[in-house]
C-alpha cells in the first residue's frame, strides 16, 4: 500500500472513530442485515451489499448511486457523469468485527474529490461508507448493470423516489430496505 494510500485510511479511521464516539455515524451495518443473529463474518458482510443499491449522499461528491451486483461488480451513477463507472467490489476483514468494502475502478476514473485515478483496489471501513448512506434497495431499480444511466444526475440530495419520478419511472415498486 502507497504512502498516500496509507494516510488515506488512517485519516478514514481517525474520523470514523471520532464520529463514532460521539455518535454521528450512519447506521450500523449489522442493523441493516436481515438476520441481526448472523454472525459477523466476511460473508454476513458480504449479503449487506450483493444485488442492493446504494444511495449514499455527502457535501463532496452530492447523491452517487450505486448498485452492487451479486458476482463482485458494481455500477456508480455519479454526478455529472453520461455514463456508468463499473467497478469490481469486495467485503475483506479488518479489525476485530469490522470489515472493509473495497473498489477496484478502471485506471481511466479519477476520483473529482481526491485526485485519485483507478487501477488499485481502495478500501473503506464499512462503518465510514455507512456513514453516508441515505437508502438502500433490493435489486438494480436504476437499471445500471446495463452499462447506461437514467440522465445525467446533477449535484445535490435525491432519493430514489425523486430519480425514478425524474426518469419517468413509478417508485412505488421500491423495495426499500433503509430506512424503513
Amino acid at each position: 500500500m502507497g504512502f498516500v494510500a496509507t494516510i488515506l485510511r488512517r485519516s478514514a479511521v481517525a474520523v470514523a472513530t471520532v464520529l463514532g464516539l460521539s455518535g454521528c455515524l450512519g447506521p450500523d451495518p449489522w442493523t441493516l442485515h436481515p438476520d441481526p443473529e448472523t454472525e459477523h463474518t466476511v460473508d454476513a458482510a458480504r449479503a449487506l451489499f450483493a444485488d442492493r443499491t446504494r444511495i449514499t449522499q455527502n457535501s463532496f461528491h452530492g447523491t452517487q448511486i450505486e448498485y452492487f451486483a451479486a458476482d463482485g461488480r458494481a455500477y456508480l451513477w455519479y454526478p455529472g457523469n453520461f455514463g456508468v463507472v463499473p467497478s469490481l467490489w469486495k467485503v475483506s476483514g479488518y479489525a476485530f468485527t469490522e470489515h472493509e468494502i473495497c473498489w477496484l475502478y478502471p485506471t481511466y476514473s479519477k476520483n473529482s474529490v481526491t485526485g485519485l485515478s483507478g487501477g488499485n483496489w481502495e478500501c473503506s471501513p464499512s462503518t465510514t461508507y455507512n456513514g453516508s448512506l441515505s437508502q438502500l434497495i433490493e435489486g438494480d431499480p436504476f437499471n445500471l448493470a446495463s452499462g447506461k444511466v437514467p440522465f445525467r444526475l446533477p449535484k445535490g440530495k435525491f432519493t430514489a423516489q425523486e430519480l425514478l419520478n425524474q426518469w419517468g419511472k413509478e417508485p412505488s415498486n421500491l423495495k426499500i430496505i433503509y430506512p424503513r
